[in-house]
Order: structure tokens, then sequence, then C-alpha cells
């Protein structure tokens, strides 16, 4: 079920299956507020209110890197903000391109001490077997 849309850039999924929100990126090219609202606001309201335990970050077709503003609303906001609302796990499918690679990367030292586990996975059927394995 779709969440939330931005053409070329951003569509925001529930997988009922894995009781996962999905972020299917296209092109980080997005505004803090856009990104706030796709991700804390509608994204993150919906995992809550269906008991939502994991979060999938598929940038398989990603291209560029987060700007400033959204790097830093992630490392301030979003692996606390998942943690305080039951997010468990987030799961990311890695793009091919080596930036956008760096651009998750730098994110795990995050997620650590927020208490969510970070698992890497080359697709989405990975994903949701993953997480089916691990309740």
């Amino acid at each position: 079920m779709t969440i939330h849309v931005i053409p070329g850039v951003l569509q925001v999924e529930w997988n009922p299956e894995a009781r996962a929100v999905v972020d299917i990126w296209q092109n980080y090219t997005i505004t803090a507020a856009q990104f706030r609202e796709a991700i804390l606001v509608k994204g993150l309201s919906y995992a809550k209110s269906h008991l939502g335990r994991a979060w999938i970050m598929d940038a398989s077709k990603a291209r560029g890197a987060f700007p400033a503003e959204v790097q830093k609303l992630i490392e301030t906001e979003v692996f606390k903000a998942f943690a305080a609302n039951g997010v468990k796990y987030f799961v990311t499918i890695k793009s091919s391109s080596v930036v956008t690679n760096m651009s998750i990367d730098r994110y795990s030292a995050i997620v650590g001490p927020a208490g969510i586990q970070l698992v890497d996975v080359p697709s989405m059927d990975k994903a949701v077997a993953w997480l089916k394995a691990h309740p």
C-alpha cells in the first residue's frame, strides 16, 4: 500500500508481510521539509498505527546524496523517532552508486546507539525473508 509519493524522488509504502515501512528512493534531491513529511509524519505515523517493527530503505535505484539539512535531520531526529515508536530494524538495500552508499553507511553509527539493528540485504525479497526470520 502506498503511503506517500514524491514523483521522481521517493515512494513510501507499507509492507504488511514484513510489518515494515518501505522507502523506495530514486533520487536524494529532497528538501528537509519534504523528507520530514514523508518519513517522520506520514511514514512513521502509519508504522506506529499498524505496529510496524521495521523500516526498509530501498536505495537500489537511487542516485546522489542527501542535502546537508536532510543529513542533519537524520542524525538528530530520525533514528531516535524510529526507536521511540517501535522500529527495531533498519534494513538497507544498497545502490550500485558509491556516493549513495557512502550516504547510507554514514548512519550506521547513529543507528546502534538508537537501539535499532542495522541490516544490509541485496533485494526486497531478502529483506522480507530476513524480517520474517527475526520477529
